[in-house]
């Protein structure tokens, strides 16, 4: 196969959905060779900020001189941004290669009866790529969950970090904040250590330390006092234990994920040098992204409770209070009202947009919804006629593209364009 090809056998698997549980890629790495056997690992599970963190703590890696993976989801621009080696994507090539050497395989399994999901190959496919790189490190996010994520193939980690937990995916992880915390810490093993986000609720912390302590693994919870020197448009800048780090990205959550990364680092011995390093090197698409300082226009993936939240306090700071216009889509199963609920606010104009995903909510259908929150909404057909409209409507006021990671992945290309 080619990679075209490759790709679309990858993404053929989606008809089997998303499956929770660990006996489909623990037959696919066993007929592999379990190439996770061995291999160093930092796994990190959580709702919202994970995929930052993940970010963060691979350039520290990578900062100290290791050989660093990268696994995260989902990608924004290109499909390769999942898989990574000491922040480059994977080569094409390789990435048809190894798909072609597991197709079939794959199709063995299916005979089998396992049917093996979209998430479940390419996690396979990532850990046979860092096998055959010979990765000193693996930061692991998850797709969903933790304990039944096909990310938990693993064994022990050097260390289990736990994101801000927040109520979403909530059919399949549970209908509280509780629940989601069990299903999170299923990637806390017995006598590892684990690193907690400091801003939970009361639920979610009490269980976690619960978890940690059944299974004898010492919680780190890093400091929230932490001395701050700046939090604006050009980034963050502050000193967690002791270290001094400057933050390019923006957001005042991001100074909290910045943290738990900063604690996990150290906590494996990571020296603080290669830690503010590492930090200062991270670039995140669609997390806060600046697309445009003249007109103001932001780029964020928020598309749940906690996320929205996260963005509304940021917009703060970062806009001095101003209203901004918002382009927004979202998928039918995300807490729409809420998200609106919390973000409405910023905003003097709603415009909307399908979201290119199956599971989307109809630009009509946002726009019916977001007429409760917000006086002006429209909907749009495209992006050009979305962006179009918003910079009309702005007339110099900052924009916020907002409500799915998949939209930001769509979108992007259109809004780097039209502001250049």
């Amino acid at each position: 196969m080619n990679y075209r090809d490759a790709l679309n056998f990858v993404h053929s698997r989606l008809k089997f959905g998303s499956r929770p549980g660990l006996d489909n890629i623990r037959r696919i790495t066993e007929l592999c060779g379990n190439p996770q056997r061995g291999m160093r690992f930092i796994h990190i599970a959580g709702t919202n900020g994970k995929g930052s963190i993940s970010t963060m703590l691979s350039n520290i890696m990578i900062a100290d001189g290791k050989k660093t993976g990268l696994f995260i989801s989902p990608f924004v621009v290109d499909f390769r941004e999942r898989i990574q080696v000491n922040g480059e994507m994977i080569p094409k090539a390789d990435f048809a290669r190894i798909i072609t050497e597991l197709k079939p395989l794959v199709d063995q399994t299916d005979r089998e009866g396992y049917c093996v999901t979209e998430f479940e190959l390419v996690t396979c496919a990532a850990l046979m790529y860092y096998k055959e790189q010979n990765c000193d490190c693996v930061v692991l996010e998850v797709g969903m969950g933790g304990r039944l994520d096909a990310t938990n193939v693993i064994d022990k980690p050097l260390v289990s970090v736990i994101a801000r937990i927040d109520l979403d995916h909530t059919a399949v992880l549970g209908d509280s904040a509780e629940k989601i915390a069990f299903e999170k810490c299923g990637i806390i093993k017995n006598g590892c250590p684990a690193v907690m986000y400091p801003d939970q609720y009361d639920e979610v912390s009490a269980t976690v330390c619960k978890i940690c302590k059944e299974r004898n693994s010492n919680l780190i919870v890093p400091p929230t006092d932490f001395a701050t020197e700046y939090n604006g448009v050009n980034g963050t800048k502050i000193t967690v234990n002791g270290v001094k780090i400057a933050l390019p990205l923006i957001g005042v959550h991001q100074r909290l994920n910045a943290a738990t990364a900063v604690s996990a680092a150290l906590n494996i011995g990571v020296p603080s040098d290669a830690v503010a390093k590492g930090i200062a090197a991270t670039r995140f698409a669609a997390r806060m992204e600046i697309i445009s300082k003249k007109p103001t226009v932001i780029l964020d993936g928020a598309h749940n409770p906690n996320g929205a939240k996260a963005l509304s306090d940021s917009l703060n700071v970062v806009l001095n209070g101003k209203k901004a216009v918002a382009i927004m889509g979202m998928l039918a199963d995300k807490d729409t009202d809420d998200v609106l609920r919390i973000l409405s606010p910023n905003f003097s104009h709603i415009i909307t947009l399908t979201v290119p995903n199956p599971r989307t909510m109809t630009a009509a259908e946002l726009k019916n919804k977001a007429k409760a929150f917000c006086p002006s909404v429209y909907s749009a057909r495209s992006y050009v006629e979305a962006i179009t409209l918003a910079a009309e409507k702005a007339n110099g006021a900052p924009i916020v593209v907002c409500g799915s990671l998949y939209l930001a992945s769509a979108i992007r290309p259109k809004l780097l364009n039209f502001f250049k």
